[in-house]
């Protein structure tokens, strides 16, 4: 178990790993040098647990490195790792040790991971897929939940330990390693066998940008080129927080940043597919820099528009509208601000309107929402019959400043 400053979890980590109806069981922690209360957790758990559990806190260069140097004190010939944030499923090491023992010529075994959030509810299932669909279909994205991953021992002393200098991609490239020494010996559970927590701290979310750069130059190493969803994902995971996110900077800088980072590991014509699609998205198109609106991607407004604005000094927006409603009715606005006022507009024509906003000057210096809503709107299906476009649309909007 890798751990730093996870005091909040760790204890829970701990109890679902010791806690297992397993009794040849001990537990390896490696943490980073903790300042957060998780030595003296670890305490506490060691007068419940005893020799069961181990663990050594020191400066290491990342969580690989500290996996590797866990994995040099186990003394298990079958191997797991969890994150000291992550929790086993009630039976799973059992489970596991169950298979490897009835398959002795499996050397890795997985299941079903479940996302969790900081409380432990549910966020759904990870999108995992059995082994049979082979190593191609890592292109689309990791399909193994890496704490429901046990090991033999031997699978290290075949392919090695796991590569340090990666930050977030380490345990993808092992499994890429693993696939290729061993196909056709990795088995697979189809029960949850681990529970991932998603929290503003974790990798995944904290360093979107290097997960998708890390992942598109492995896979572009390992197949000569990687799949350009990469790309694509990580701009609509910007589209999802932007600018609140942990970085309010210009968000086509910080796209086409990402593209040329990662362009030679690319196809060709991937490349020029990418551009194009970004050329044509109206969410990319009308982001400034600290403001985005949450149009759909060919810019027509929903029932409920949010423009979000990062607080560097703005005292007023302007939208450019167009009223195309095929029914040439009358569409009722209403705008609002997280400011807590608003005000309601009336377009009785077709075509050009603006709509502006005013920002109170004591909110100019903070972060800020505007939601502009419709309470009419249209479904083109209903108004073309040879359209299959199903979406509730107010007005499109055709720039901000």
């Amino acid at each position: 178990m890798p751990s730093f400053n996870q005091g909040q979890f760790i204890e829970a980590a701990v109890r679902s790993v010791l806690e297992q109806k397993y009794p040849p069981l001990e537990l390896v922690i490696a943490d980073g040098g903790s300042t957060d209360g998780t030595l003296q957790c670890l305490e506490g758990l060691f007068g419940i647990f005893g020799d069961q559990l181990r663990w050594v806190s020191e400066q290491d260069s990342g969580p690989a490195n500290a996996i590797n140097k866990a994995l040099g004190l186990a003394k298990g010939n079958i191997i797991g790792w969890l994150n000291s944030d992550d929790l086993y499923a009630p039976r799973a090491i059992s489970s596991a040790f169950l298979y490897l023992s009835t398959h002795p010529d499996a050397v890795m075994v997985y299941g079903e991971g479940e996302h969790i959030d900081v409380t432990g509810k549910s966020l759904g299932r990870y999108p995992t897929l059995p082994p049979s669909v082979a190593t191609p279909a890592f292109q689309n994205g990791c399909f193994i939940c890496q704490p429901t991953v046990f090991l033999r021992r031997e699978v290290f002393d075949a392919v090695g330990l796991l590569d340090e200098s990666l930050s977030t991609a380490f345990d993808f490239e092992l499994w890429l390693r693993i696939f290729k020494k061993f196909p056709g010996r990795i088995g697979f559970l189809n029960q949850v066998l681990a529970y991932s927590r998603i929290h503003a701290d974790c990798i995944t979310t904290r360093q979107r940008r290097l997960v998708a750069t890390e992942n598109i130059k492995l896979l572009g190493n390992y197949f000569g080129h990687a799949n350009p969803h990469w790309v694509l994902t990580y701009a609509e995971e910007l589209y999802e927080s932007y600018p609140f996110g942990l970085d309010s900077s210009d968000l086509k800088t910080q796209i086409w940043s990402v593209l040329n980072e990662v362009e030679m590991f690319l196809d060709e014509h991937d490349v020029a597919q990418v551009k194009g699609l970004l050329s044509r998205d109206a969410r990319f198109n009308l982001a400034l820099p600290g403001l985005y609106a949450s149009v759909y991607l060919d810019g027509w407004v929903p029932q409920c528009l949010e423009i979000r604005i990062y607080g560097s000094g703005r005292k007023k927006v302007l939208l450019h509208c167009d009223n195309k409603r095929p029914d040439l009715e009358p569409l009722h606005i209403e705008v609002n601000g997280s400011w807590g006022t608003g005000f309601s507009m009336v377009v009785e024509k077709q075509g050009y309107f603006e709509i502006t906003v005013t920002i109170p000057d004591n909110y100019a210096q903070t972060n800020s929402v505007i939601t502009i809503s419709s309470a009419d709107f249209f479904v083109p299906k209903y108004f073309d019959a040879n359209s299959s476009d199903i979406r509730q649309l107010a007005f499109k909007l055709s720039g901000i400043e």
